[in-house]
């Protein structure tokens, strides 16, 4: 485990930057790609491979601020491939600058400078890279790539994942942790059906082929994380128009913290419950006694309940380190301020 932290960040290419110089120079990934002109930048480690597209100097949101687009697909082509088209793409992602701020990606950040970034990358038990930026004093979003820790032998594992914190709906979901306007990494609340095309577009994305139990998903080969309310019989569709079968778990869903996330930590006990943030697949065309299968969890991190833990603080489990921050501000004010009570991630260092 590797973990970096700082508190320069001058604005989205300087991001980017200093997110490469940690992924390549730090856990040994390769960057294909990085055209501050262009603002894109494309790294890959195994078969892991994710893109990015910034425009830091545009009118995405003239309210809330400009994105950073995230992409998944299984190979890299050339650094003039568009970063939607590269071998095996995920179908989830912007095909304009103007329209980075309605897709998969960093949300909502502005243009910076920022307050501060922290980086936790490991390459045991999988390659996997998790960002933390605090891009205003007290305001977070998350972001990932990288395998899942699997459970069977099926193909693939690779996942990409944003963080979408939705303002654009007249502000009513923005102090609503459990809002399903929302998506936070492989998030399982977001409302991503047919009559809300957009919000499927921000949901994290999953390579995921030759499953034992796969009931009619022929050779469907990427998943997509969200909600499967009005998705039962039907699967959602990439940009191509191809389907792709529903996730379940992650972040803000699942069994795991569905059960256990009434928890509370005590600190002067040592009593700290990190709940894991696993992954179902959904089966829609199932009869309803075989509906889901175990995938795996996002490894060496977790949900936390952050009541006692303050933002960013380090915490001693056993002989580990881990780093809790809130899925966006730690309070509860209302009047439609961006905020998640006491909902944290909390990653290992």
């Amino acid at each position: 485990m590797s973990y970096s932290t700082t508190t320069s960040i001058t604005n989205q290419s300087d991001l980017m930057s200093q997110l490469s110089t940690f992924a390549v120079t730090t856990m040994g990934w390769t960057q294909d790609n990085y055209d501050g002109t262009l603002k894109k930048m494309s790294l890959h480690k195994g078969t892991v491979y994710v893109h990015f597209w910034w425009d830091d100097t545009s009118t995405q949101s003239a309210t809330y601020g400009t994105s950073i687009g995230m992409y998944q697909s299984l190979g890299f082509i050339s650094a003039g491939t568009a970063v939607y088209a590269h071998t095996d793409d995920s179908q989830n992602g912007a095909n304009s600058a103007a329209t980075l701020c309605n897709e998969r990606g960093i949300k909502f950040i502005g243009d910076g400078p920022y307050t501060s970034l922290h980086l936790f990358g490991q390459s045991s038990p999988t390659d996997t890279i998790y960002g933390v930026l605090e891009f205003a004093p007290g305001l977070y979003r998350h972001f990932a790539f990288g395998t899942l820790e699997k459970s069977g032998t099926w193909t693939g594992g690779e996942f990409c994942a944003g963080h979408h914190w939705d303002p654009e709906n007249n502000g009513a979901d923005l102090d609503n942790p459990t809002g399903i306007y929302h998506n936070l990494l492989m998030d399982a609340e977001n409302y991503g059906h047919a009559a809300h095309p957009t919000s499927t577009r921000t949901h994290g994305t999953l390579h995921m082929e030759n499953i034992t139990g796969m009931i009619t998903s022929g050779n469907l080969k990427w998943g997509i994380a969200g909600r499967c309310i009005n998705m039962q019989t039907a699967y959602t569709l990439g940009r191509d128009g191809n389907a792709r079968t529903v996730l379940l778990g992650g972040c803000r869903g699942g069994f795991a913290c569905n059960l256990y996330g009434w928890q509370q930590p005590d600190l002067t006990k040592g009593f700290v419950p990190i709940i894991p943030c696993d992954i179902w697949m959904y089966e829609p065309t199932a009869t309803a006694a075989e509906h889901y299968y175990y995938l795996g969890k996002m490894p060496n991190m977790g949900h936390v309940q952050m009541r006692g833990i303050d933002p960013q603080q380090a915490i001693t489990v056993g002989a580990e380190t881990w780093s809790a921050f809130p899925g966006v501000r730690k309070s509860k004010v209302g009047g439609n301020n961006q905020e998640s009570w006491n909902m944290g991630l909390i990653y290992k260092q």
